[in-house]
């Protein structure tokens, strides 16, 4: 063999030997194939991306670059893999997880890179690069339950309540089922300061509608939910006595009454032999009184029940009426009768008029004739 036919021989053998050595290096380079894209960093550490529900939900399961986990009982879960520039997808499959004494709502994520994807269910394009966490917020729901009772303590039929409603801290406006349960938010989680912080919600009654009267003093009843929560929702009754009287003379009168109350409804009583009459326990609001009294006319009186109140009608009987017609006769008769007898009396003066005092030629007596030739001087004297 000469030193040419050597030297073809070493390169085929060093061929022989990069080829095998790349065959056999070739699974450590591109790793496990995923969508035919995947690619691995020989020798870099695997990646740890951990999951956590807040609140802690347990057995919520997800399903992260195709391995399927399930949040223990302190809510988390975590997946290892290989390093990769890879994106991965993370998708919830469970949004809604039930107890007995809580439901437990998807709301949204923190940590999953992109703000667009906050509130979906699957999150594209996560990396595994490096450790990180990734959250996901539920809406924790409590069941409430409620009855009613008065100021006392004395229970309401809750047949007669037709709406309540509750306003949440939250912003949000809920009704409340009368006989049944409703199930209401009692922990959001909340994005601050960069992660999700459970927070409870805070409730006040915002109206309490009982036989067409609205009881409830708009944010006076406040309540926070918990697992298993009875409420009993408070209303005011007050008791309303109805009393007449005659408007000039002051006696008390009236046979029936007719009071309308909040919603429409009307009470009819009739008035004892004292002319008052009582109702009790009428629900808050206002309410129009007016008396029936024979020969007599009233106006009805607007009131706003908050406190037991006596309302006392005003009476204008029959009495009442001829004195004031009266009066109103005199008022406008009086000036009347003066001004009538003022023009009498002027024009009578213009009929007869007052006596001349001056002088006349009937009351001047008869001028002496003086003698011829007479100056004017004393008689006899002579004429020179």
């Amino acid at each position: 063999m000469n030193r040419r036919s050597a030297r073809r021989h070493l390169v085929s053998l060093l061929a022989l030997l990069a080829a095998l050595l790349l065959a056999a290096a070739g699974p450590a380079v591109h790793g496990h194939a995923t969508a035919g894209t995947t690619r691995t960093h020989a020798g870099a550490p695997p990646v740890t991306v951990t999951f956590r529900t807040v609140p802690a939900v347990p057995g919520v399961r997800l399903e992260f670059a195709g391995t399927t986990l399930v949040t223990g009982a302190d809510g988390t879960a975590s997946y290892t893999g290989p390093h990769t520039a890879a994106p991965q997808s993370l998708r919830l499959l469970d949004t809604s997880v039930d107890t007995p004494d809580t439901h437990y709502r998807f709301t949204r994520w923190a940590g999953q890179r992109d703000p667009d994807q906050t509130f979906r269910t699957r999150v594209d394009g996560l990396p595994l690069r490096a450790d990180y966490t990734i959250t996901a917020g539920f809406t924790a729901q409590y069941p409430v339950t409620v009855s009613f009772a008065d100021q006392h303590g004395a229970p309401l039929d809750p047949s007669l309540v037709s709406s309540v409603k509750v306003r949440g801290s939250d912003a949000r406006t809920s009704d409340l089922s009368v006989t049944g349960t409703t199930w209401l938010n009692g922990i959001v989680p909340v994005f601050r300061d960069s992660r999700l912080t459970p927070v409870p919600v805070d409730y006040t009654l915002r109206s309490l509608v009982y036989d067409g009267a609205e009881l409830a003093d708009a944010g006076r009843q406040g309540f926070r939910p918990g697992p298993d929560r009875h409420l009993t929702l408070t209303g005011n009754f007050h008791d309303l006595t109805v009393t007449a009287h005659d408007a000039l003379f002051g006696y008390a009168t009236g046979q029936k009454a007719t009071v309308t109350g909040p919603g429409g409804k009307t009470y009819t009583v009739a008035l004892g032999s004292d002319h008052t009459a009582v109702l009790t326990h009428l629900p808050r609001g206002p309410y129009t009184v007016d008396v029936e009294a024979s020969g007599g006319a009233t106006s009805p009186r607007t009131i706003q029940l908050s406190q037991n109140v006596t309302a006392d009608v005003t009476v204008v009987g029959l009495a009442d009426m001829l004195v004031l017609g009266g009066a109103a006769l005199l008022l406008v008769g009086l000036p009347i009768a003066i001004r009538m007898g003022l023009r009498r009396r002027a024009r009578r003066t213009a009929a007869d008029p007052a006596p001349d005092t001056g002088t006349t030629e009937e009351n001047v007596p008869p001028r002496r004739p003086e003698p011829s030739g007479s100056s004017g001087g004393p008689p006899g004297a002579a004429v020179g």
